[in-house]
């Protein structure tokens, strides 16, 4: 069998279904997983959930991972389809010994792919098990065991988890307009809405469709934010949000339809956090914005940097015991989600703040604007390291950090450029004090990339 390496990355597996990623495969990668995470517990049988998203191929993929699973000798709980948190919840909450959900999360529908757990909810990834998993799998080294698992009783966690999600929020009466991109938010968000009468929503493709046939499940894509865009613009509404495929992703919208960066949301909820717990760490990637940053020490908070990726977000809240973190992909992460990601309650955390706020979100964010940013900006690059040692030579004034990629401070600008896990890409973010000063250095930078 061809199997191709490529579709193993740095936090999951990930590849098109069927070319990359088919059933025979998935088997394989239940079955590997299987052996590798029972032989870590020392046990030759241990129990999976397994959950799902909505794409159309995930029910083929999913009975294919828990035949090979099952074939090992381990037990299955299929927790059903749901968003990716949901997922999470269910690894921490009921601490199974393993746990696989089938996503590819914000690609495009003909993608699919496994993000797998260990006991705990921690995520088994590049330097924790993925690779021995590749491993297994190329090898072809399907193990049969002499009684095989079973498929244990399951019930629907939903109304569960959603007890989880709403303790301790109260949202006063507001506006919105809410988009779940036919993703898997869909199934569970109705579900919380109940519980707040008061906010009054404007519903865009709730319908879950595993074609995503109204835009694409990326919230960051400029083509699936015009709907959102043009209902926001017609007015009376304070805010809009963009959920991706499997809701681990959130973007969020002002009352005019401008999308507003996600550092500046985890400013809102740091700001919220210190009036009552003055203090409060919270972890930021390294292309975070200079201007929240300061933002956030001068109103007493603590900041942690941390190399950008769930799993170094993680390990740096848990370490410094993080109220917060974020990626500005639109991942939040939340002490109380278990050191995890959700974006619902980030927009649970986020609508409470402003329902409650006597500003508009445009007027809310003004006091973080302190830069012009570039965004994050990619270079095709095939010698990547290269570039960086230039970069570096070119900017040995700076102030510098090597924590992720090169960040290279100076008072009144600073950048980071970083390299792609994945791809031939150098990542940049830029900011500097002011628009003249921007154009130049960003001019200055492309130069030297180029």
């Amino acid at each position: 069998m061809n199997i191709n390496p490529d579709i193993f990355k740095a936090y999951d597996i990930r590849g098109k279904f069927p070319v990359e990623l088919n059933e025979d495969i998935a088997e394989r990668i239940g079955n590997a997983a299987a052996q590798f995470l029972s032989k870590l517990l020392h046990k030759k049988s241990i129990t999976f959930y397994i959950g799902s998203d909505v794409r159309v191929s995930s029910p083929k993929l999913k009975n294919a991972l828990i035949r090979g699973i099952i074939l090992q000798g381990s037990n299955v709980i299929d927790v059903g389809v749901g968003t990716t948190p949901y997922f999470y919840y269910l690894m921490h909450a009921h601490n199974p010994e393993a746990g696989v959900m089938v996503t590819a999360s914000h690609n495009p529908p003909e993608y699919n792919g496994f993000k797998i757990r260990r006991q705990g909810g921690r995520a088994v990834a590049e330097g924790t098990g993925i690779e021995k998993i590749k491993k297994l799998v190329l090898d072809e080294k399907v193990y049969k065991a002499t009684v095989m698992g079973k498929i244990l009783p399951a019930k629907n966690y939903i109304n569960e988890y959603v007890r989880f999600l709403a303790k301790g929020f109260k949202l006063n009466p507001i506006n919105t307009v809410i988009d779940t991109s036919g993703g898997s938010v869909g199934l569970v968000l109705p579900i919380l809405l109940t519980r707040y009468p008061k906010v009054n929503y404007k519903p865009l493709f709730f319908e879950p469709d595993g074609t995503f046939g109204t835009h694409l499940p990326n919230p960051l894509d400029p083509r699936s934010q015009q709907f959102i865009k043009k209902e926001l613009e017609k007015g009376g509404f304070q805010f809009g949000v963009i959920f991706d495929g499997d809701g681990d992703r959130i973007v969020f919208f002002d009352e005019r339809g401008n999308a507003v960066r996600p550092e500046f949301i985890a400013a809102l909820f740091a700001e919220e956090e210190l009036k009552k717990n003055p203090g409060s760490t919270f972890v930021f990637p390294v292309n975070a914005s200079k201007g929240v940053q300061e933002y956030i020490k001068e109103h007493g908070g603590k900041i942690k940097l941390s190399r950008i990726g769930y799993v170094f977000i993680q390990e740096a809240m848990i370490r410094n015991k993080a109220v917060t973190g974020f990626e500005l992909s639109g991942h939040f992460y939340f002490r109380k989600f278990f050191f995890d990601d959700s974006a619902l309650m980030a927009w649970l955390k986020f609508t409470e703040i402003l329902s409650k706020a006597k500003k508009p979100l445009s007027e809310l964010v003004k006091p973080f604007e302190r830069y012009v940013n570039s965004g994050e900006v990619n270079f095709p690059v095939e010698n990547k390291q290269a570039v960086l040692n230039t970069v570096r030579k070119n900017y040995r004034k700076a102030k510098f950090s090597l924590l992720d990629g090169i960040t290279a401070e100076f008072p009144d600008w600073w950048f980071n450029i970083r390299p792609s896990n994945t791809e031939p890409i150098l990542r940049l973010v830029l900011e500097a004090k002011n628009q003249a000063l921007f154009d130049e250095k960003l001019k200055e930078m492309r130069g030297l990339i180029k």
